[in-house]
């Protein structure tokens, strides 16, 4: 299994269910944590940044989630630790192909890549080689 530990941030619980078992199954990691707001995702990282900041991390984030979006959430990220933020490869997760969103994505320093829903398990690897 990979060295990357993963967390989900998504509101459907769905996605949560099949991206665990995709990243599980393909050998990615079997350590995946999943939140289903951002506030939760960002007072476990701040409560864990000790241990946290040991490896690499990687995030799978829906840009589209009530109350805190995506966005709004990598501006939440900002506030923590910054040797925690620098283990953080972020990957933002979209359905939407909207040009608007892709670009805003990419512009942000924190996001690595935006990925459209249903994750692509083979790109996702590609991305973290």
């Amino acid at each position: 299994m990979s060295g990357h530990r993963f967390f989900l941030i998504d509101d459907n619980d769905i996605d949560i269910v099949v991206n665990t078992q995709l990243l599980k199954i393909s050998g990615l990691s079997d350590r995946v944590v999943s939140f289903q707001t951002c506030l939760d995702a960002v007072k476990y990282f701040a409560e864990n940044t000790e241990e946290l900041a040991l490896e690499p991390n990687v995030i799978l984030m829906d840009i589209q989630m009530p109350q805190i979006g995506g966005f709004e959430c990598l501006t939440n990220f900002q506030s923590l630790n910054q040797k925690l933020l620098k283990t953080f490869r972020i990957f933002m997760l979209s359905s939407s192909i909207d040009k608007t969103i892709i670009r805003k994505a990419e512009e942000n320093f924190l996001v690595e890549k935006i990925l459209e829903k249903p994750l692509d398990i083979y790109q996702l690897k590609t991305l973290l080689d």
